[in-house]
């Protein structure tokens, strides 16, 4: 890697990423508009996905997510050259047909030669990891790839491997989370708007890249979680500063502890680990992890 002053350089590559993939599919257009491969491009599917048709659809997801999310480290002060930078990528559903040209466009974006910039990493190593964080290799560092190796996550199989509790739970937010409500970002955070923004997330990428929609009782779930008290809070909100160019970052983070009857709520909070939520989710903001709570010397800690 090399010398880069920006801690929160890697959450502002949207655009250069955006560029490195239409490079990797080799599209030569500045847009989808008229063209005539865009049912079956990769970039279309990925960037400019449609809307649906259904009227019933659109009022409940909206415009269709990014089928991917980054997991981005916050970078060291500098001197930071040569540091070794190690971040995740989840792909949903179908999105994993186009394996190839994410690895791809990863390369070019850390080359950044598709834009005259300079280089500022190169890949070592490619792996994927299970639900316990065992990994094998993908693609090492003379390009040869194993796809076969790609580990694919379950939503029932993921809920199986998790030793939370039912009625009491911690969520770690570890970067800035931003929330709307009636057009304004929520400051302060309870669990039901947190729970509600990641039904309509989740259940948005199952209908776009999943094949269908979730057969759930949303409405039913949504008055539930108004029972789910907070039983303590640090949540704050904080301002980052972004790549140049990309606005400042700014959101909620922090951790709480909430309790109630959470075991209807569990699918959604563990795949939300990996899909993050809010403005920002598939480049690395928004994201959280849930904890056990556990007693000790009379406080509440969580782990």
């Amino acid at each position: 890697m090399r010398n880069i002053a920006d801690s929160y350089f890697l959450f502002g590559l949207k655009s250069d990423f955006e560029s490195a993939f239409r490079l990797a599919v080799d599209c030569r257009r500045s847009s989808c508009d008229g063209c005539p491969s865009c049912d079956s491009c990769p970039f279309r599917q990925t960037f400019s996905q449609s809307i649906t048709s259904d009227p019933l659809a659109v009022k409940r997801y909206q415009k269709p997510p990014y089928p991917f999310m980054f997991d981005f480290p916050i970078l060291t002060q500098t001197p930071n050259r040569g540091g070794i930078l190690e971040f995740g990528v989840t792909l949903v559903g179908s999105a994993i047909n186009n394996f190839h040209y994410y690895l791809a466009a990863l390369v070019l974006l850390t080359r950044q030669n598709m834009t005259n910039k300079p280089a500022f990493a190169s890949i070592l190593k490619v792996e994927s990891s299970d639900y316990r964080g065992n990994r094998n290799l993908v693609m090492g560092e003379n390009g040869d790839i194993y796809p076969d190796r790609l580990f694919l996550f379950s939503a029932v199989e993921l809920q199986k491997t998790c030793e939370l509790q039912p009625n009491e739970v911690a969520i770690s937010i570890e970067t800035p989370l931003r929330l709307l409500q009636e057009g304004r970002p929520l400051r302060e955070l309870s669990f039901s708007p947190f729970i509600r923004s990641l039904f309509r997330r989740i259940s948005s990428l199952a209908y776009y890249y999943g094949g269908g929609e979730m057969e759930l009782d949303y409405k039913w779930l949504s008055s539930r979680s108004t029972s789910i008290e907070s039983r303590c809070s640090d949540f704050h909100w904080v301002d980052w500063n972004g790549h140049p160019g990309s606005g400042r970052l700014s959101g909620i983070v922090g951790k709480g502890i909430f309790s109630g009857d959470l075991l209807d709520f569990y699918p959604f909070l563990l795949l939300g680990q990996y899909f993050h939520m809010g403005k920002g989710a598939s480049f690395g903001l928004g994201k959280y992890r849930l904890e056990k709570v556990t007693v000790s010397d009379g406080g509440i800690k969580s782990r």
